[in-house]
This record gives structure tokens, sequence and C-alpha cells, in this order.
């Protein structure tokens, strides 16, 4: 319980379920508070926050906009996989290739940064409100796509942010079906398989 209100106090999740993705480049949690993203800002210096639940709160983005951290929210769903395009569209960002953000508007919920064909830089934080279902689907899908990882390998990890497959079993069973040499070339336009 104290520990709980600790963080309260300092404005931090005592569940954040962080991890390390891609060493500078890509870190993975759930949602951060005020100061967590301070926190994360100061010790792993992120510049974009990609958020899979749509909206991020009022008083994160004014945050992030003081701290110079661009943001990203598409709204994924724990009932079924991301459409391809909103993959193909985080494929870029991962990529950093330039982002046409006024076509992309119906895909794209929030957005803090350069309006239109910039790129944005790394550090990312990918989150959702757990950082276990959408943000474990989508770390894998990177893991697969962009490190070359083994869809079991990459589903295992799922396991370890506490994911439950029966809680939501299309996102597991997509990812089991998943053949990285048809799926991955549309979303990294540098796979290599």
């Amino acid at each position: 319980m104290i520990y709980c209100l600790i963080f309260w106090a300092e404005e931090r999740n005592p569940f954040l379920n962080f991890g390390v993705v891609e060493e500078g480049k890509i870190y993975r949690s759930a949602l951060p508070r005020a100061g967590d993203l301070k926190l994360l800002k100061e010790k792993y210096g992120i510049n974009t926050v990609i958020s899979l639940k749509g909206k991020e709160e009022d008083s994160l983005k004014e945050l992030m906009k003081e701290l110079g951290i661009n943001l990203v929210g598409i709204q994924f769903s724990t009932r079924r996989p991301p459409k391809i395009e909103e993959l193909k569209l985080l494929g870029k960002i991962f990529n950093q290739e330039p982002i046409n953000y006024s076509g992309q508007k119906p895909l794209l919920i929030d957005w803090l940064g350069e309006k239109d064909n910039s790129s944005l830089k790394p550090p990312f934080l990918i989150h959702c409100q757990m950082g276990a279902d959408r943000t474990g689907y989508l770390v894998a899908v990177y893991r697969i796509c962009f490190q070359d990882w083994e869809v079991e390998k990459a589903r295992r990890e799922m396991l370890r942010y506490f994911h439950f497959p029966a809680r939501y079993p299309k996102l597991w069973e997509s990812l089991n079906q998943l053949e990285p040499k048809e799926f991955c070339p549309k979303i990294n336009s540098q796979y290599q398989g």
C-alpha cells in the first residue's frame, strides 16, 4: 500500500509494465503518468510517444509539449488485430520515413509534432492502458518484422508482459497465423526475411 502511495505522490504508475524493446530506439509501457514521462525522457531520451489507446489525456499531452516529445495517437482495439494500414503507418514511423499527417488523418486520433513530410525521431515509447495487449501485439509484430524473431518467441514475450490469450483471443490467434514472409513486407519496407 505504501508503495502505491509513494508512486501516486510522485505522479507515477506503480504498474508501468515497462520494458526495453530495442535499446536507444523503442521502449514499451502501460499508460505513463506525468512523473513517469519526465523520468523516461530524462533516463531514456524519449522523443516520440505512440499511444495505442487513441486520444491522450490533455494534461499528459501538455506535458509532452513542454518536454518536446512528439505524440502519435492511434486507436487499436483489443478485440481484433490492427488494420494493415495502421501497421503500415507505424512501420513508416519505426523506419523514420516521412509521414504526411494530412493524408493519415483517419488513422491518427491524436498528434503532436511537425504536420507534413517529417519523420519522427526515436527513441519511441509505445503504450496502451496496461502495456499488455495492444502494446504486446505491436511489439510482437515489431520483433517479427523488424528484428526477425520467430513468431512463437514473440508470442511468449507477450505472456511475460501480462497478455492473457483467453481474454483477447483474436490478437493471439492472429499472431499464430502470421506468415512473416508474406506479412512483413507490407509493413516494413526494409524487410529482408
